[in-house]
């Protein structure tokens, strides 16, 4: 079989593979999902969250499996669209949060003031980048904290460089073993690293990644004291340049998105922000009242089912915060069970929208609650 033959046989496989496993993956997902928003004992819980996260962990090592399987046949393909940066790195950091939380850790961002609202790439893979070397760093980290730094160069010709580092206080790598630490299933064999699971794949994507991106990456560590990754990446800004400080009175209204899912996150800030609402998301709902304590947001979007607290508390945390007991929260959920519905009327929310949500029925959803809170607000009186 000639080399294009088997690239293409190779491609086919992949794609009957990841459908074929996703599957009934994402359906196991979606019903523990559907489950834990019942009414279930305290053992029925903890049994429905034991298999919600063994499903999970199949999830990510066939995510890994895959993308490493599609980077070694050379069938990724990049994108190239406009994307809010600050976004997607908010977005995988909100994915870590609870993870790290649980482990005593803490997740430290820091942004830098200069970063780009708004670059042009592919922030998918970005994305899976950050999400790789963060895992990384919260699963080989015992104690301490895993701070995740963004800053950006900006070049020649609408150029733009964007470096992360990823420092973590765990177990290090020896010095005669850095050159290995990008090897493909390869976990090295220094105390803890015995302890943990996984297939030893993800520095090698992150890698392969980057090398796609034409970026760089680099490690520098000590044996029991941690590691600092750092990642350089060329990015584009858009022709049109983003609203700047000057602008943001022509917005149409600040929307706040709270979703445990990035992906989920992309949708709905992308959609909105076509419609000009200037929007921030939150990927939990700590995060989300954090938002909320420093801007004052016109709509809430709230996913229901989230780690930690769930919408229903979120929503309740939120009302108790000055200027927020009559801001219109949206309830955004794959349960549309009428007990489910009446719910969120209960805890005070204004709409109710159903999981899978057309991105058009989210706008109108928007407007609708922003026209209705316009026309309660007290109008100044006009003489004729």
């Amino acid at each position: 079989m000639k080399t294009d033959e088997l690239r293409e046989v190779q491609g086919q496989f992949l794609a009957s593979l990841n459908h074929e496993i996703r599957t009934p993956l994402s359906g196991i997902l979606g019903m523990t999902d559907l489950l834990l928003e019942t009414l279930l004992t305290e053992d029925q819980r903890e049994y429905v969250g034991a298999t919600r996260l063994c499903a999970e962990n199949l999830l990510e090592i066939l995510n890994v499996t895959l993308e490493y399987s599609a980077l070694s046949a050379n069938h990724v393909l990049l994108e190239e669209t406009e994307f809010s940066l600050r976004d997607t790195l908010q977005g995988v950091l909100g994915e870590f949060a609870i993870k790290a939380e649980a482990k005593g850790l803490r997740l430290v961002r820091s942004l830098d003031g200069n970063l780009p609202e708004m670059v042009v790439g592919d922030p998918l893979r970005l994305r899976q980048i950050l999400w790789h070397l963060v895992g990384n760093a919260v699963k080989f980290t015992r104690d301490g904290q895993v701070e995740v730094a963004a800053s950006a160069i900006a070049g020649l010709d609408r150029q733009v460089s964007l470096t992360l580092r990823v420092q973590d206080t765990g177990i290090g790598i020896a010095p005669n073993q850095v050159a290995e630490i990008f090897e493909s299933f390869r976990q090295l064999e220094t105390g803890l690293s015995r302890n943990h699971a996984g297939l030893g794949l993800g520095l090698a994507v992150a890698q392969k990644l980057v090398a796609l991106l034409d970026g760089s990456i680099s490690v520098d560590s000590a044996l029991g004291k941690g590691s600092v990754f750092t990642v350089t990446l060329p990015f584009k800004l858009p022709l049109e340049p983003a609203v700047g400080p000057a602008e943001v009175q022509k917005s149409r209204g600040r929307i706040l998105v709270v979703d445990d899912n990035s992906i989920a996150q992309t949708i709905a800030s992308h959609a909105l922000r076509r419609q000009s609402f200037e929007v921030e998301c939150a990927g939990n709902g700590r995060l989300a009242l954090q938002a909320a304590s420093k801007t004052r947001f016109d709509v809430i979007l709230m996913d229901l089912q989230m780690p930690g607290w769930d919408g229903f508390e979120t929503a309740e945390q939120i009302r108790h915060l000055p200027g927020y007991r009559e801001t219109p929260i949206i309830a955004v959920t794959a349960n549309c069970s009428d007990d489910y519905r009446a719910r969120t009327v209960r805890c005070g929310m204004q709409d109710f929208l159903a999981k899978p949500v057309r991105t058009r029925d989210l706008v109108q959803a928007v407007e609708k609650h922003l026209a209705t809170e316009a026309a309660a607000s007290p109008q100044p009186l006009t003489l004729h």
